[in-house]
């Protein structure tokens, strides 16, 4: 939504079908299916030549490097996923990285000064977030909402409206 917002060409990877549905409903240029042959070569054939950002949210070592093919020359790929556990160290192909001259970088969120440009893209309704709010729930159940983080799940994110539990 925010690479919609600020003119980006988006397109999406996941194993869930229902997400990558989702996606193509909140305006992604095309959603692929993270199992269905060469994801790296069609990205470079859809957007003729390659990404010129990819961002890997998983943390693991073929979706990184997937995320690293799919780049044009000069291109950047910023690794968002946290590598944890036995992912925690990986193999990232540096010929890759070298020949198309491609930066790496590692991002654990947006800086905090940076928050009034991203809430105003909300305020002004270049980004409508409702359509990605799936459940409402009480800061009692915020720890059962991270831990499905380490599963794909459904579509949509859950939103703590109730602080006093």
């Amino acid at each position: 939504m925010i690479g919609l917002a600020i003119g980006a060409r988006v397109v999406v990877v996941d194993v869930v079908p229902e997400k990558l549905s989702h996606a193509l409903a909140l305006g992604a240029e095309a959603a692929l299916a993270a199992r269905d042959g060469d994801v790296a070569a069609r990205i470079v054939e859809l957007t003729q030549g390659g990404a010129h950002v990819s961002v890997e949210a998983l943390g693991i070592e073929t979706t990184a490097n997937a995320s690293l093919r799919c780049l044009r020359p000069l291109g950047r790929h910023v690794q968002v996923g946290l590598p944890t556990g036995h992912t925690a160290r990986m193999q990232i192909d540096m010929n890759m990285l070298y020949m198309r001259q491609l930066s790496v970088f590692g991002s654990r969120g947006m800086p905090a000064w940076r928050y009034p440009t991203l809430l105003s893209l909300i305020e002004t309704g270049r980004i409508d977030v409702t359509p990605i709010v799936a459940r409402t729930v009480p800061l009692s159940r915020a720890t059962v909402e991270l831990m499905a983080f380490d599963h794909p799940g459904t579509p949509g994110v859950a939103v703590i409206t109730d602080f006093a539990t």
